[in-house]
């Protein structure tokens, strides 16, 4: 059997969605997501799965902002070591 989980992020943050194995806990690679803020996504979710639905916090999306901006600018500093 399956069923159909609606994730509707329509109070202005995003919504992560993961899918992990119930009985040993391992995350199902390759399934989930974010819910940008106003739109509606289903998921459907089977005997072999559980979701787990997360509203991401303004926090959150600074903390990850500015991992990608460090990783960038760790990008260029090898680019730069590289060229010479």
């Amino acid at each position: 059997m399956t069923t159909t989980i609606i994730v509707k992020a329509n109070h202005g943050w995003p919504v992560d969605v993961s899918a992990f194995h119930p009985k040993t806990g391992e995350k199902i690679e390759h399934y989930g997501g974010r819910v940008p803020a106003g739109e509606n996504r289903d998921f459907i979710c089977h005997s072999d799965m559980d979701l787990k639905i997360h509203e991401v916090q303004p926090a959150e999306i600074e903390d990850e902002r500015e991992a990608a901006e460090n990783a960038a600018a760790a990008n260029d500093t090898r680019d730069e070591d590289a060229a010479g």
